[in-house]
């Protein structure tokens, strides 16, 4: 009986599409055609939409790349000078701390001769010389006691019958000058990291 019934129902279904006119069949297919077309449509209206953003897109990317750089180029001047102030410091507390990572002295002196009546300190290197007319520049550094490289100096030179007259003072540095006639020393020292100081002694005649 099912058979039968399937059968039955094939057949009335058959018939029932047969019944159709092909007018109706051709405003169906012309249906289907149409929505085919639209989503064919709609694909291109996008992908053309796309196609139209892209360069937009790129413009976009450009400009925050250029926007972007500018930025670090306003910026990096900035940072440098803040590194400029922060690594020395940090550079100084390490010196501190382990006095060997200083700046080593100069191997050997630079051309040129000790100006003054006081012997140069023990362990001092000459690091730079100058004379111009009647004025001597020298320039001395090594690893030495800051107290008694300035001790040695002054004790010298009151030795020799030079005035002294103290000029400036702080922890890190100080200036004398030395008078005796119409000569004049001045004596500069300064300590530096890690357990350095640099002397300049300067002589001038009148």
């Amino acid at each position: 009986m099912d058979r039968l019934s399937t059968s039955g129902f094939l057949t009335q279904a058959l018939s029932s599409l047969r019944a159709i006119r092909v007018r109706t069949w051709l405003i169906l297919g012309g249906i289907v055609l149409l929505i085919i077309g639209l989503i064919v449509w709609a694909g291109i209206a996008l992908l053309s939409w796309m196609w139209a953003q892209a360069p937009a897109a790129t413009e976009m990317g450009k400009r925050a790349v250029t926007e972007g750089a500018t930025r670090i180029e306003q910026v990096a001047p900035d940072l440098k000078a803040q590194a400029e102030r922060w690594l020395p410091g940090v550079k100084e507390q390490v010196d501190r701390w382990v006095p060997g990572l200083g700046d080593e002295p100069p191997a050997r002196d630079v051309s040129g001769a000790d100006p003054g009546p006081v012997p140069r300190y023990p362990g001092l290197v000459r690091s730079h010389y100058a004379s111009d007319g009647g004025t001597i520049d020298v320039h001395y550094v090594g690893r030495a006691d800051f107290d008694a490289v300035l001790a040695h100096y002054v004790q010298g030179f009151a030795g020799a019958g030079h005035v002294q007259e103290v000029i400036s003072a702080t922890p890190d540095a100080e200036r004398h000058r030395f008078q005796r006639g119409g000569e004049s020393f001045d004596l500069a020292m300064t300590r530096r990291p890690g357990g350095a100081i640099e002397v300049r002694l300067q002589q001038s005649r009148q």
